[in-house]
């Protein structure tokens, strides 16, 4: 095993409408009776394939690095960290210690992983060497640390302090070897912020702001000035699913767009978003089969390939998109 360091496609007369839809209602159940088999094609020619197999329970949170990916799993009702090569092949689930349960895994290296844990009671972050399972915890501070992403090319991170990991504030550590830590707020407490991500230059975040009514966007903020600014609008409740949902955002490894996970049009599919916000560009990428639920989309390094959790074969596993056309 190598050291564990991203669309679907879219007559005259009457009878020729009746034949395209009778076409695209008899190819939509085909898919949906052979999904859970690798190289499902979808209807605007994106590619998904499933990458964990069903003995992993609820396989969420991937992130991609070099040839390696790692992902939460759930072991024995408890989550867990897992790794694996970037096809799925030879998985190690980390070993964790009695009821304690581990979260959101980002690589920082070649071999070694930061996530939060609860392990010493309270949820912190702690790093983990993926050859020898071991841990060394990283933050000992008041209250929970969740979601740590490292910034690209310095030594700090950026995690979600608060009681829900969903709907705290972004918290920047600038530099992890300092003793004490020092900690910068970057977001004020009225803002429920959760899922920070870095751009490549490690300048900017881009991170998900959760609203009372259950609906969510996608903000950004410089480091230059933290002023969080709002990227994508809200909009009325959807008539099928309720509040419109745009969350999980990444950069991609160029920094020229953002992937989201969105249920807009009352089905779940991944987007791109321009930095500059939605009036500037949104694109739809690939849509999920109906009722199913896409979470946590990831780049592939260079950036051609999608990784996705998603629970469209019944158990939430992980899915690889290729053939993205863009």
């Amino acid at each position: 095993m190598t050291p564990h360091g991203r669309r679907d496609p879219g007559s005259s007369g009457t009878a020729a409408i009746g034949f395209r839809a009778t076409a695209l209602l008899v190819m939509l159940a085909a898919l949906a009776g052979c999904e859970h088999r690798a190289g499902v094609v979808g209807v605007t020619g994106v590619v998904w394939d499933r990458v964990t197999p069903s003995p992993i329970v609820s396989a969420d949170s991937p992130d991609w690095h070099g040839d390696s990916i790692a992902f939460q799993v759930v072991e024995t009702g408890l989550d867990r960290i897992a790794v694996a090569d970037e096809d799925g092949s030879g998985i190690q689930v980390q070993p964790e210690t009695g009821g304690a349960g581990s979260r959101n895994p980002r690589w920082v290296a070649d071999g070694l992983l930061v996530h939060s844990s609860n392990l010493s009671g309270s949820e912190d972050l702690w790093y983990r060497d993926v050859a020898s399972g071991g841990a060394r915890r990283l933050t000992s501070l008041a209250g929970n640390e969740w979601s740590p992403v490292p910034r690209p090319g310095r030594p700090g991170l950026v995690y979600v302090e608060g009681s829900d990991p969903s709907s705290g504030r972004l918290v920047l550590i600038p530099d992890t070897a300092a003793a004490p830590l020092g900690r910068i707020y970057l977001t004020p407490g009225t803002l429920a912020a959760s899922e920070p991500d870095w751009d490549p230059a490690g300048e900017r975040l881009c991170f998900t702001v959760r609203n009372p009514d259950g609906s969510s966007q996608i903000w950004s903020l410089s480091m230059r000035d933290t002023l969080p600014i709002q990227l994508t609008v809200g909009v009325s409740p959807q008539p099928l699913t309720g509040p419109q949902i745009d969350r999980n955002p990444r950069f991609s490894p160029d920094g020229t767009s953002i992937l989201i996970a969105s249920n807009r049009g009352n089905r779940w599919g991944v987007w791109t978003l321009s930095p500059l916000g939605e009036a500037r560009g949104l694109t739809l990428i690939a849509q999920d089969l109906p009722n199913a639920e896409i979470r946590h989309p990831a780049w592939s390094p260079d950036g051609t390939r999608i990784l996705l959790s998603s629970d469209r074969s019944g158990g939430r596993a992980l899915w690889r998109l290729s053939n993205l056309g863009i």
